[in-house]
């Protein structure tokens, strides 16, 4: 019973270590049920009901740059060995959680328990955070998600699901470690905002700086975090990239990106941090080449070029979670 409620613990503390570093909120009140209002949200078995309650194990929040409205992110924890990764389980998991951002959105008593104002532009989605408490799951998350038919569970209009699973799980764990150990050494301030360009269909809303990474962000092929400079430490942008990089090309691309966000000024430092599982043998190589290709296009002069070979990439070296059930152990007796 001891290493059960050990192995229910870890994701809740993991979550805790990871998300403080990408400026998430949480709400103090954690575990809680609240009212099913929904008659047509039944329970299994033979003799199916109306559910009485729906769970909620901690409420994530943070402000949507480019919608200018509060995100509440209803989690659901969940801690699996590797061979419970699977159809099965990700199936309830994900019905359970989307009959209850469903009665979320309306309920009453949902926005009593987690104090959300009235008066306020808010969304309610919902986000099955999935880790591998054995670290021994080898498999394609994504595709497991895929394997169990999402067009077969009943979810109702404008209900959202994000997915986290192991591997997404283990890139933030890394980076939240990358992020803890550049501030120690002094070359990442303590405060650091993530970075939102106007882009053609939206606009940034509220202020530049204390911005938190989206859930959109932190899935993405790469997210920007920017920070102001500090005594001899100029600003600068710091970019963790999650493509294996195998050709110029695709660096090609990325490095468009950044001057069409007006990020290629020579007063910036910028550091390219690659944390994908496994990147391409080649990745510095192809970076070289594709900036002395980009440099070509557009004709660049010798200043402007000298702003992209200042670009520093690197790869971080992977850090593997120590969240086990007897370490947690441990650190419950503290």
């Amino acid at each position: 019973m001891a290493e059960t409620v050990n192995i229910g613990e870890i994701a809740n503390r993991l979550s805790d270590d990871i998300f403080k570093f990408f400026l998430w909120k949480s709400h103090p009140r954690r575990d809680e049920n609240f009212k099913c209002v929904s008659p047509e949200h039944l329970t299994s078995g033979s003799k199916p009901r109306q559910k009485d309650t729906h769970p909620a194990d901690v409420i994530f929040f943070y402000e949507d740059p480019y919608l200018g409205r509060r995100i509440y992110l209803h989690t659901d924890l969940k801690s699996y060995g590797k061979d419970s990764v699977g159809t099965v389980k990700l199936r309830a998991a994900i019905e359970s959680l989307s009959m209850s951002v469903e009665c979320a959105k309306v309920s009453s008593q949902w926005r009593s328990i987690y104090s959300v104002p009235n008066d306020q532009q808010f969304d309610i989605r919902g986000l099955l955070f999935v880790h591998n408490h054995d670290n021994k799951y080898s498999g394609d998350f994504q595709k497991a998600v895929d394997s169990t038919d999402l067009s077969t569970i009943p979810i109702a209009p404008h209900v959202y699901v994000h997915f986290l699973g192991p591997s997404d799980i283990s890139r933030l764990f890394t980076i939240a470690n990358d992020i803890m150990r550049l501030q120690h050494e002094k070359t990442l301030p303590e405060s650091y905002s993530f970075y939102y360009p106007d882009l053609v269909m939206w606009r940034r809303q509220g202020d530049v700086w204390d911005q938190a990474a989206t859930i959109e962000t932190l899935t993405a092929p790469y997210f920007i975090m920017k920070y102001q400079s500090r005594e001899k430490s100029p600003s600068g942008y710091l970019i963790y990239y999650n493509r294996r990089g195998e050709t110029p090309d695709e660096f090609v691309y990325f490095l468009d990106s950044l001057s069409r966000y007006q990020m290629l000024e020579p007063e910036e430092l910028i550091r390219v941090r690659i944390v994908h599982i496994d990147p391409h043998p080649d990745i510095q190589s192809n970076f070289k080449s594709a900036i002395n290709k980009y440099a070509r296009a557009w004709g660049f002069d010798a200043s402007r070029l000298n702003v992209l070979e200042n670009i520093d990439l690197r790869p971080v070296t992977a850090v593997a979670s120590t969240y086990t059930a007897p370490f947690i152990g441990w650190r419950a007796q503290k």
